[in-house]
């Protein structure tokens, strides 16, 4: 019987990670909002926005270092699996820049606006 390799499911997390970096993001900026609007400061929010900027960073950089240990080659339709591991981390590398994007939006966002105009 003959077992077809399969690709580590662990590798998908990389692909997940990112935009759960920006749920979390989103949602305790969501709830740090009123207390720094109550106590007029804006420092929880900042320090969301940074550690997520962060995480997400650090995700793209595990994606590219995967992707440079399995061959820094283009994935093709080739169905072997380096070349399953090479497209996984380069869409997990993709998926952190569109996570990052939107965190340094949100970001902008935050330092831009008062916590207290709803």
């Amino acid at each position: 019987m003959e077992q077809e390799a399969t690709t580590p499911r662990a590798l998908w997390l990389l692909v997940v990670a990112a935009p759960a970096i920006v749920a979390v993001e989103q949602q305790a900026n969501y709830v740090l909002v009123r207390q720094a609007c109550s106590m007029q400061r804006n420092v929880a929010l900042y320090a969301v926005v940074v550690i997520a900027i962060v995480l997400t960073i650090v995700t793209a950089l595990i994606g590219g270092s995967i992707w440079r240990r399995t061959g820094t080659d283009w994935p093709t339709e080739a169905g072997d699996l380096a070349n399953r591991i090479r497209f996984i981390s380069v869409l997990g590398i993709l998926s952190s820049a569109m996570s990052f994007l939107v965190i340094v939006a949100q970001g902008i966002a935050t330092v831009h606006f008062d916590p207290c105009q709803l």
